[in-house]
């Protein structure tokens, strides 16, 4: 262990990479010979898939000409035809009818599968329409077919392939529907092509499996290929599936066999069983012969592998010790050094230490550009306050002039004005409580209201439990103003602006609202990603946005509501009264 301590990262990685391999190939010679105790399995697998797709194919298409036979005997006009046929049999009835019946024969087995051979339809005077090959049968099978078919009592039943006829029949008796009397009046059968349904559906096109279908002893698919010794020795097996191995015409195959839900048939599939054992020995020798190849490719590569993986780390422990002892200036080298092309654990650092000493390098940078933005509006506010008592006195004298000469609203507006401004140029609190930040906003409403009338409805709903809460300065009249520039100045009618609070999740939720003319989803979005050019100068939402999160944390947010037509909303989240603070 402690020469392996001692060994390199590369010497690790390819030490290891060599037992991992060995380990695989023993494993790997190791399921060779566990493959001949499972071969059966596979065998039974390739033949099981077969022949589950053949009978669930077949056994569809035998469903869709039930349902055909079940159109045709419900048929309105085929129905009517051979009640007419049962109560008068003259030659013109018999003709005019019969006519009718073929053409509706026609046209529900026209789209029929190329595999219905022919189609026959008999009257309860035992007059016959038929559709497709004509064939004539003996007078025994015609009679059997027509006891099949009144023994049904209307269900299914199929007669199979036999020397009169290699068709599979099916018949089924056609009753009276309307009225629901089930009176029997006519036979319907179909004369079905099985080779050929079987071969174009069942996807038989592999020369080394072989399908035969069996309804009891009854050999229904290949008829006249399937000597009856082997049709002897194909016995179905317990259930509705299985797999035997046994010996047929001197050949040992792997039978499986699937019992139709359906009709009750089993279908075999024969595979021979000898001429896939060959497959699986040719199988084992070409894996030999990787596994060789393998293991001298692996020896090659494996040290310009551990190689290619530890030079990434050296370069980064390079860097890093250029960083530790003080070598700032070559941090921007660092920077703009070729990214590595890796996208694995070792590219993920890499690139990981460049954001970190990027990142580094922009406070570096940002800390000393905020120095100077500091000093500089550090510089503003001080001239801002050069001399406000000017500016104070001068609203105080038109104040007095505007008393004297009994202008009221004049001198209303000269007070509100004058609080708004000394408000804004006081740097003292920038957080301030809700009573505070009210007095703003009706300061600011006074001046409006001189200015829109009675076209500007302002309802406030401010429960004095909240008063006290904290708010940063100048954040409701900058709403109001938005609300009055962009809901109240763009329509000709009155405009309702609501200011009301309520609790909200454990935050203090401060609403503002107008019925203003509303603004689209992308457009709302666009504001909120300061992607707007804004009409006024004022302080904009983004601003109030970021002064929360500076004030109280990012959880406490503002978000904007808006759609055309129904006014805009602004919702502020705030820190809750202290005593109802969860």
């Amino acid at each position: 262990m402690t020469a392996y301590r001692k060994l390199s990262i590369k010497m690790k990685v390819f030490l290891m990479i060599m037992l991992m391999m060995a380990l695989v190939i023993t494993l790997a010679f190791t399921s060779l010979y566990y493959t001949y105790s499972v071969y059966d399995r596979q065998l039974y697998d390739k033949s099981s898939s077969l022949l589950n797709l053949s009978s669930s194919t077949v056994d569809a298409e035998l469903r869709k000409l039930e349902a055909l036979s079940h159109a045709m005997i419900s048929d309105r006009v085929i129905q009517k035809s051979l009640k007419s046929l049962a109560q008068d049999d003259t030659d013109y009835t018999g003709f005019v009818e019969r006519n009718r019946m073929a053409d509706r024969i026609w046209e529900h087995a026209s789209g029929a599968a190329r595999y219905v051979q022919s189609v026959h339809l008999i009257d309860s005077q035992g007059g016959l329409v038929k559709y497709g090959e004509a064939l004539t049968f003996s007078s025994e099978k015609y009679n059997r077919m027509i006891r099949a078919a009144e023994g049904a009592n209307g269900a299914v039943r199929w007669l199979y392939p036999d020397e009169d006829d290699p068709m599979l029949a099916m018949v089924r008796q056609v009753r009276s529907y309307e009225p629901m009397t089930l009176e029997p009046i006519g036979i319907l059968f179909f004369r079905i092509n099985i080779d050929k349904l079987i071969e174009e559906y069942a996807g038989i096109d592999n020369k080394d499996s072989d399908i035969v279908l069996k309804a009891g002893q009854k050999v229904i698919y290949p008829f006249r290929e399937f000597s009856d010794s082997l049709s002897a020795d194909l016995q179905p097996l317990p259930g509705s599936g299985g797999y035997e191995i046994k010996e047929l015409d001197d050949q040992i195959v792997l039978v499986a066999q699937k019992k139709s839900a359906q009709t009750g048939w089993v279908y075999y599939n024969m595979a021979p069983y000898e001429q896939i054992f060959e497959r699986i020995i040719l199988l084992k020798n070409a894996l030999i012969v990787v596994y060789v190849i393998a293991i001298v490719v692996v020896l090659t590569l494996g040290m310009a592998f551990a190689r290619s993986l530890t030079r990434p780390i050296q370069q980064l422990i390079t860097q890093m010790r250029d960083i530790q002892h003080g070598s700032l200036e070559n941090m921007d080298t660092t920077i703009t050094m070729p990214v590595s092309k890796h996208v694995d654990e070792l590219g993920m650092l890499q690139r990981t230490y460049r954001l970190m000493i990027t990142r580094i390098n922009t406070l570096i940078k940002e800390n000393y550009a905020n120095q100077l933005v500091i000093k500089e509006t550090e510089f503003k506010a001080l001239q801002a306050q050069i001399n406000p008592h000017f500016l104070y006195n001068a609203l105080d004298s038109i104040h007095w002039l505007a008393k004297k000469s009994r202008q009221e609203q004049i001198s209303r507006m000269v007070l509100s004005l004058g609080y708004l401004l000394r408000t804004s140029i006081s740097f003292k609190q920038n957080v301030i409580t809700i009573a505070e930040e009210l007095e703003i906003v009706s300061h600011y409403i006074t001046i409006q209201q001189y200015r829109f009338q009675a076209r500007l409805d302002l309802q406030m709903d401010m429960p004095s439990a909240y008063l006290q809460c904290s708010i940063p300065k100048m954040t409701l009249q900058p709403l109001l103003e938005n609300a009055i520039q962009y809901g109240l100045e763009l329509q000709t009618g009155p405009c309702v602006i609501r200011l009301y609070a309520q609790m909200h999740e454990n935050k203090l939720a401060v609403f503002v609202e107008d019925n203003g003319p509303g603004m689209e989803q992308e457009y709302v979005k666009q504001v909120l990603r300061g992607e707007v050019q804004t009409r006024g100068s004022g302080i904009g939402l983004l601003n109030i946005r970021d002064r929360l999160h500076l004030a109280f944390g990012e959880e406490y947010d503002m978000i904007l509501e808006s759609s055309p037509g129904r006014g805009t909303r602004v919702i502020l989240l705030l820190p809750p009264p202290k005593g109802e603070a969860l």
